[in-house]
């Protein structure tokens, strides 16, 4: 098993610009794992494209359009900031 981004630097291969048929020639049966342990296929992450571009320019492009159609909670913590509180959040003090 594999995530996304060792799913498309090290089993797909493509050289982008990449036709969708050509990712999904190559790619289309890797398995890759997701945060939350659940597992799928980058076709099948792929078919839930309703309109899918012709060509992918980079392999950037099509990791955050897969990662787009992912199941919330499946690659990450919600809303996730380790940059601390935002201050502008929170309540003003007078003094």
């Amino acid at each position: 098993m594999t995530d996304i981004d060792e799913a498309l630097t090290e089993l797909c291969e493509c050289e982008y610009p990449a036709s969708i048929e050509n990712i999904e020639d190559r790619c289309d049966s890797v398995t890759i794992e997701l945060q939350d342990g659940s597992e799928t296929t980058l076709g099948n992450m792929l078919d839930l494209l309703d309109d899918p571009p012709e060509t992918f320019d980079s392999s950037d492009e099509l990791y955050n359009t897969l990662i787009s159609l992912a199941p919330e909670g499946s690659v990450g913590r919600v809303n996730y900031d380790d940059r601390g509180s935002n201050r502008s959040m929170r309540e003003q003090q007078s003094f």
